[in-house]
């Protein structure tokens, strides 16, 4: 939608789009490397970080190139989440919940998926396209500090 409101045709975005969707592919080839080097929490947190960043300065940029490589970051911070927060999700959840907690993990994600394109429309429509990312950065940075929470109780005195 802000590559239309800014003047790119469908072939542009779409490559924008998929950039997207290929980094987010790429990094989870070299996240278990990455994984035996950072803690979970440390990965989360610094993912969460960088995504609101990239949230913030994305609608700034007016260039196919630029928001090309918003779009090529936020997909290597989001395709580091996805498997973290499964990860993450099993280590604290007791062995009797864990089917609970990721049926849990699966309603939400699917029912965001279709309510937050609702939402998210209906804001952009009246408050802009721009308005929407900030507010989904804010959100975001508003867990980071849920995030950093979840390092283990005996890193609390090294971090």
């Amino acid at each position: 939608v802000l590559g239309h409101e800014r003047g790119l045709s469908a072939s542009v975005v779409g490559t924008i789009l998929g950039s997207f969707a290929v980094a987010s592919a790429m990094i989870r080839v070299v996240l278990p490397w990455i994984a035996r080097r950072l803690q979970e929490y440390r990965l989360l947190t610094g993912a969460m970080v960088c995504a609101s960043l990239i949230f913030a300065v994305y609608p700034l940029f007016n260039s196919a190139l630029a928001m090309g490589i918003c779009s090529v970051c936020l997909g290597v911070v989001l395709g580091v989440v996805q498997p973290m927060i499964m990860s993450t999700l099993h280590q604290i959840t007791p062995d009797h919940r864990q089917g609970e907690a990721l049926g849990l993990r699966i309603m939400t994600v699917n029912a965001s998926s279709v309510i937050m394109p609702l939402i998210f429309g209906a804001a952009g429509a009246v408050a802009g396209v721009s308005v929407v990312f900030w507010v989904v950065g804010t959100c975001v940075a508003s867990g980071t500090p849920q995030a950093w929470r979840l390092r283990p109780k005996h890193a609390s005195h090294s971090s």
